[in-house]
């Protein structure tokens, strides 16, 4: 069985990641990266929170965006409101404005920087996927580009509703969170070719809750995969 992993090794984990992004990047820049995964409880909220961590590590800013509307969770993790986020900026933002002047954009302290940035969800609103196909949306993340080294989204489980679908038309990279306990390899798959034929670049697979493997400690494990690998 898999020892429990520590810090040490969830950070080397989250590195390779983040180095295996970076230099995934020869023929377009990868700026903005969505997280999914197939259904809920399968790792995508745990990868994109450390994903982010580490890239603000090295970055100057980083924005982690929580957009999954209808059951979010990254506050949580951050010990933070979610009185105000994506929803209430999206309701009043507009183009052209300086988007660090929102409230809604928290500026998180961890361990000793102050390089990622943080946006829950916010209000809860009736239409998820209406927002997150809105104009405004699109808006706000081109407008976020001029001012983040990276974007992670944390998006909703694919096979429960259809709101990862419009994140992934505007993210330049999918990351497809994969857990060997819970994912259906069938339900994956047809998830995945429904992303590729609306349009989403899945550019890896982050495998989690792995009980066994080599070095007997890592409870995460990471490959690429292309759109011609999920057909």
């Amino acid at each position: 069985m898999a020892k429990k992993v520590n810090q040490f090794d969830l950070d080397e984990i989250f590195r390779h990641l983040r180095t295996n992004i970076e230099f995934s990047q020869m023929d377009e820049a990868i700026k903005v990266i969505n997280v999914v995964s197939t259904n809920p409880n399968e790792g995508k909220s745990t990868v994109s929170t450390n994903l982010a961590r580490i890239f603000a590590d090295k970055y100057s800013r980083v924005l982690l965006v929580d957009g999954d509307l209808r059951n979010p969770s990254d506050h949580k993790h951050y010990k933070v409101s979610n009185a105000r986020g994506l929803s209430n900026l999206l309701s009043r933002y507009t183009p052209g404005t300086n988007l660090l002047s929102y409230d809604e954009i928290v500026q998180l302290e961890f361990q000793n920087n102050s390089t990622l940035y943080f946006i829950p969800t916010g209000s809860r609103v009736p239409n998820p996927t209406e927002v997150l196909s809105s104009k405004k949306f699109g808006e706000f993340i081109n407008a976020a580009r001029e001012i983040f080294d990276y974007i992670i989204i944390d998006c909703p489980p694919v096979n429960r509703v259809s709101d990862g679908i419009p994140i992934s038309s505007v993210a330049d990279g999918t990351l497809y969170v994969v857990s060997s306990k819970e994912t259906d390899k069938r339900a994956a798959k047809a998830a995945i070719n429904d992303l590729i034929r609306n349009g989403a670049n899945i550019f890896g697979i982050v495998l989690t809750k792995v009980e066994e493997l080599s070095n007997n400690k890592y409870g995460y494990g990471y490959g690429y995969g292309g759109k011609n690998n999920h057909e």
